[in-house]
């Protein structure tokens, strides 16, 4: 399996259903330290999650609703009621079938529950939860930048990974993403790097730092790579640098026939 495969069934895998054979997502995350890497923040983050008490609809209120429908139901029907010979030759016959009674009584209740959840305005948060989840984003995000500054590199690697794990980060996350791309001295963490600032290729600071970056790197890997992310987010503000590495006879062939390749994606 292709990571990107793995990755979209993570949730169900951790959730005992996943949509893949559960022995090929188990066979890939022994081989691929990243996704590995991802399935552990991935469960982590439940974990905290998990402790963040879940709101509880207003029981009465809705009940109330419910039982004002079935009235103005009850109503409604008095109101059309036919004449007396003619309601017990052809309604009550009818009605008297416990399958009918059933029916009405299953299109009172799903009017009843309609009309109380377009009625009731949605809740306001409760502060308590809405401050216990922001020191959960806080703490994750905290933990993330702590690791991404260790000597490790695998400790390193799994604070990039953990990246893709935040909700709404902050831009000292984007910051330290550029920062290891530019910096850090282990391949795979430059290349999970890229992977990690995908989410954020909309901002400006993101593809100028990608293209800042590219003409830095030594490793082919990580020049491919840098590439084919700035094809996709950065378009025509990349062609100068393209054509540099295209004619670059000191790199690799392999890197500047993927740059002469971009060059004539961006042009």
């Amino acid at each position: 399996m292709e990571c990107e495969e793995v990755r979209a069934c993570l949730a169900d895998y951790l959730d005992g259903t996943p949509a893949a054979p559960e022995s090929d997502v188990a066979a890939h995350l022994r081989t691929c330290r990243t996704c590995a890497l991802e399935l552990e923040a991935l469960r982590e983050t439940w974990q905290l999650l998990g402790s963040v008490p879940v709101e509880r609809p207003d029981s009465e209120t809705m009940c109330a609703r419910f039982e004002a429908a079935v009235a103005e139901y009850r109503s409604f029907g008095t109101r059309m009621l036919l004449p007396a010979r003619r309601r017990a030759a052809i309604v009550a016959p009818w009605f008297r079938h416990p399958i009918a009674q059933f029916g009405v009584a299953a299109a009172a209740l799903v009017a009843g529950v309609v009309i109380g959840r377009q009625s009731l305005p949605p809740p306001a948060p409760d502060p308590q939860i809405v401050a216990l989840r922001q020191e959960v984003r806080d703490m994750r995000q905290m933990m993330t930048l702590s690791l991404m500054q260790q000597q490790s590199a695998s400790e390193r690697l799994k604070g990039v990974t953990w990246t893709g794990q935040i909700e709404q980060p902050g831009s000292e996350i984007v910051a330290a993403l550029l920062d290891t791309l530019m910096h850090d001295s282990n391949v795979n963490v430059r290349l999970a790097s890229i992977d990690a600032l995908r989410r954020f290729a909309e901002r400006d600071a993101v593809r100028r730092g990608a293209i800042e970056a590219l003409p830095r790197q030594a490793s082919p890997l990580v020049q491919i790579a840098l590439i084919d992310f700035l094809v996709e987010v950065a378009g025509r503000e990349s062609t100068t640098t393209f054509r540099g590495l295209a004619q670059d006879p000191m790199l690799d062939q392999t890197v500047r026939d993927r740059a002469a390749w971009a060059l004539q994606q961006v042009s």
